[in-house]
């Protein structure tokens, strides 16, 4: 299945393969600051090379926000679109982005130890004080 999604002012578009069914919450710092927001909410590719520019591609804003983790965004209206690890080993787009439903079987939130005090995680949810998992090749940078 392909899901297609797009930014605010509609410039910035793509299309991925498959997503996996599970979302990642991340209050990491960075996170916090580029969206404005108690966590970002990502959903990764299954397979990176799926990933395509439909439109505006050109013109997708980048930011190195770590040594290993880049945002890319629209230059225009400043939508947050993509997070990109190990120079696109891994890719994961902005949930909120996608413009087609996203089947989600669950959700887990990570970097639990940075999150803003005024928001709780609920206690039957999943949660990473660092990273998951399958991301613990990874140094924490927050």
């Amino acid at each position: 299945m392909t899901h297609k999604g797009s930014c605010l002012c509609g410039k910035m578009q793509y299309e991925t393969g498959e997503l996996t069914s599970e979302l990642d919450h991340c209050h990491c710092t960075f996170c916090q600051k580029f969206h404005g927001a108690p966590f970002g909410t990502y959903a990764a590719l299954e397979d990176v090379a799926t990933f395509k520019w439909i439109s505006g591609g050109e013109d997708v804003g980048r930011y190195q926000s770590s040594s290993h983790s880049a945002r890319l965004f629209c230059n225009a209206c400043g939508s947050s679109l993509v997070a990109e690890i190990e120079g696109g080993k891994i890719l994961a787009v902005t949930a909120a982005t996608l413009d087609d439903e996203l089947k989600v079987d669950g959700v887990h939130h990570m970097f639990a130890r940075s999150k803003i005090k005024w928001f709780d995680i609920a206690e039957n949810e999943t949660k990473y004080e660092e990273y998951p998992p399958y991301m613990d090749q990874f140094t924490p940078t927050d």
